[in-house]
C-alpha cells in the first residue's frame, strides 16, 4: 500500500470513530456535560485521556467493565472520570461503557453479578460470608421492596453483587482487551498515537 493510500485509510478510520463517538465527551465538548464540566480544564491538559493507544485503552476497558457491573448506578460517570485520571486511561472508552448499564439492563446485570458473587462466596468464602449469602437468598428477588427496607440485607446484597461485578468485569475486560489489541495490531494504533479531539 502506498503512503498516500495509507494516510487516506487512516483518515477514514479516524473520521468513522469521530462519527461513532460524537455523543461521547471529547476534549472540545466536555464542558457541556453536567458532571464532567468540573473535570474539563484538567482533562484538556492530559493527552492520555484522549489517546486510543493500547496503553491507554486497555486500562479503560478493564476499569470500565468493572464499574459497569458493580452496583453504583447514577454516579458511574463521575467515578469513570476519576478512574481515567488514576489509571491514565482513555476517558471516552470508560464513559461509553457506563451506557451498557441502563435502567432496563441493570436488573439483569446485577442479578448475574450477584449469582457470580454468590458462587464464589459459596466456593471460597468463610462460614460468616456463606451465612450472608444464605440470609439474602431467604429474602429472594420477589421481595425487593421488602429487601431494601432492611439495611443489613442490603449490605449483604451489595457485597456479593460487587464481588461478582469485579470478577465478571475482569473477565469481560480481559476479553475486550484481547480483541482491542488484535485490532490495534491490524490498524497500527500502537505505533500511531491517534487522538480524537
Amino acid at each position: 500500500m502506498k503512503k498516500g493510500e495509507e494516510q487516506q485509510a487512516r483518515h477514514k478510520r479516524i473520521k468513522f470513530i469521530k462519527k461513532f463517538l460524537k455523543r461521547l465527551p471529547r476534549r472540545g465538548n466536555m464542558h457541556r456535560y453536567p458532571i464532567l464540566k468540573y473535570f474539563a480544564e484538567a482533562a484538556k491538559k492530559r493527552t492520555y485521556l484522549w489517546s486510543f493507544r493500547v496503553t491507554e485503552a486497555v486500562p479503560a476497558l478493564y476499569a470500565g467493565w468493572i464499574l459497569t457491573l458493580v452496583p453504583v448506578m447514577s454516579i458511574q460517570i463521575a467515578i469513570a472520570c476519576v478512574l481515567s485520571f488514576l489509571f491514565r486511561a482513555n476517558i471516552m472508552i470508560l464513559v461509553a461503557l457506563q451506557f451498557v448499564s441502563t435502567p432496563f439492563t441493570v436488573p439483569f446485570l446485577w442479578y448475574i453479578a450477584y449469582k457470580v458473587g454468590a458462587f464464589f462466596v459459596g466456593k471460597f468464602g468463610t462460614e460468616e460470608v456463606q451465612a450472608i449469602k444464605q440470609s439474602y437468598e431467604q429474602v429472594g428477588f420477589e421481595k425487593m421492596s421488602d429487601f431494601f427496607t432492611h439495611g443489613e440485607q442490603c449490605m449483604r446484597w451489595f457485597f456479593t453483587t460487587t464481588l461478582g461485578g469485579i470478577i465478571l468485569g475482569v473477565i469481560i475486560g480481559h476479553i475486550s482487551a484481547i480483541i482491542y489489541k488484535y485490532f490495534a495490531d491490524q490498524y497500527g494504533t500502537k505505533q500511531n498515537n491517534d487522538r480524537i479531539s
